[in-house]
């Protein structure tokens, strides 16, 4: 199926040149904190009184408790620190693994002011694992397959570094309920040697996303432009095809303060064809299971006012979670997938 491309790609490719990239280099190197530093326990206080905290408990205790029995775990692409540093406590000793220099730092800063000793992190890439076979009880990955270069090639090192028996717990984006066609979406970056313009498109059947990155200098004159390129987004939100001056119009009035342009591609999934690719892989026992804060979002209105204290609704959580392993979920809603590598003489 031949792929679209609109006018501002378009732009970008023709004018820019675009050298190819990867998400490690172009997107997470580049950003000072990932979920605007508002990850629960890891950058600001749990509080409970908020949907997204019980949520994002839900979802810790729901790896915790599929990957239970293990006493080693590794993290594939933790950025800075999820859910590595919340899922530590469960396990001996827990690894994180990440391609960008930058989100390994950050993380280890984190694991340093939560006083996490049991955690060790490597710059590393999915697709090429420096570890042994048969390493770890347990591997985790919460939206970093899709992220990696060549997703099947990730499986399969995670495969390979799996103890026989031991259980993988796959998060994604999950292209189930993606809008049908093309979107795009702007966003912004800054560092030291340049401001960042990332323009990004994301198509439904086959799941694909491309993503490209103009740069542009930094300078007083640029620093304006970009600051009202963002009061601009903030308003009129950000989807250049809606509004051209977020778009087109903004590249080529400041095309003059451009350096530089790059770009990659990623593979998505769906439920089902996570599933699918895990079986390919060698992996049995594979299963579509309700996420146990799906779960917990249908429960809120309910919770939110039940005056239970912290540590009952960590409780209540955990039972969730254990309740929700042994839950199949159906294809079609973007639910994780959990896999088991086969034990030693296990006959398919």
């Amino acid at each position: 199926m031949a792929k679209k491309y609109t006018v501002l790609e378009t732009w970008i490719v023709n004018e820019m040149k675009p050298e190819e990239s990867n998400s490690a280099e172009q997107t997470y190197e580049r950003m000072q904190q990932q979920a605007a530093g508002k990850l629960p326990v890891i950058d600001v206080e749990q509080n409970f009184r908020e949907e997204d905290h019980f949520c994002d408990e839900a979802r810790v205790r729901d790896f915790a408790a599929h990957l239970a029995g293990a006493e080693t775990v590794l993290d594939i692409g933790p950025g800075d620190g999820w859910p590595l540093l919340r899922i530590a406590p469960f396990f001996k000793s827990a690894t994180g693994i990440d391609p960008s220099q930058k989100r390994i730092d950050t993380c280890q800063a984190n694991a340093d002011k939560l006083t996490i000793t049991n955690v060790t992190l490597k710059k590393m890439s999915a697709t090429e694992m420096d570890f042994e076979d048969n390493t770890f009880g347990a591997v985790a990955a919460a939206g970093s397959i899709e992220q990696c270069p060549d997703p099947y090639l990730a499986l399969r090192e995670v495969f390979r570094v799996l103890k026989p028996g031991g259980k993988f717990r796959v998060e994604f984006e999950a292209y189930d309920k993606q809008e049908k066609g093309i979107t795009e979406r702007l966003f912004l970056t800054e560092t030291e040697e340049s401001l960042g313009y990332h323009y990004v498109l994301r198509h439904q059947q086959p799941p694909w996303e491309r993503n490209y990155l103009v740069k542009f200098k930094v300078d007083p004159e640029t620093r304006d432009a970009f600051k009202k390129l963002a009061d601009l987004t903030s308003r009129l939100g950000s989807i250049p095809t809606q509004n051209p001056e977020l778009g087109l119009q903004f590249l080529e009035a400041n095309q003059t303060a451009i350096i530089g342009s790059s770009w990659y591609e990623l593979e998505h999934f769906t439920s089902a064809t996570m599933k699918q690719t895990l079986e390919e892989v060698g992996f049995v026992n594979v299963r579509i299971a309700w996420s146990a804060a799906t779960l917990a979002r249908t429960m809120w209105p309910r919770i939110k006012e039940s005056g239970l204290s912290d540590e009952q609704t960590k409780d209540m959580l955990r039972g969730l979670a254990e309740i929700a392993v042994k839950l199949d979920a159906p294809a079609g809603l973007g639910e994780p997938v959990v896999a088991v590598k086969p034990s030693e003489g296990f006959k398919g």
